[in-house]
């Protein structure tokens, strides 16, 4: 009887501290990269690393050198907050600089419906570190996949 009370007090004493110990992570679900992708956090939850993801799937393929070499009409968005206005002639800052991303403007889609105001916050944030463009960045190369393994 003894021994039963001393086997009950173990089994809830074991219980109670189970969650503390926390848990692996769970393995990832077939459907997990598509909603990294899906909500753009495959580099980062949050902030201008996010923002950077956001800048390479929207926005890199109009906004470069090689389409700007190639007559497009797309500004690159290097050094966009040290300019005085944006091409519309509105001052630069986070709001203006928003609004343009949301509502568009001529040869421009409006990204108002697929992008958050979490997402432009983040990719505001990106833009106004300096750091936007591809071909400012010494390994010429995209943003790695953090989950690509190969060498």
């Amino acid at each position: 009887m003894q021994n039963a009370g001393i086997l009950t007090m173990i089994l809830m004493l074991g219980l109670q501290n189970f969650g503390a110990r926390g848990t692996p992570d769970p393995p990832r679900g077939s459907l997990q990269r598509s909603a990294e992708i899906l909500y753009f956090k495959r580099f980062a939850e949050s902030g201008s690393e996010r923002g950077k993801e956001i800048y390479f799937y929207k926005c890199w393929v109009c906004h470069n050198d090689y389409t700007r070499a190639a007559g497009t009409t797309a500004p690159t968005l290097r050094d966009l907050y040290k300019r005085p206005r944006l091409i519309s002639g509105q001052p630069v800052n986070d709001q203006t600089v928003a609004a343009k991303i949301k509502n568009g403007g001529p040869n421009m889609p409006a990204y108002q419906y697929t992008l958050t105001e979490q997402d432009l916050a983040d990719l505001v944030g990106f833009l106004r570190e300096g750091k936007c463009c591809w071909e400012d960045f010494e390994e010429k190369e995209p943003p790695r996949n953090p989950r690509y393994k190969a060498k």
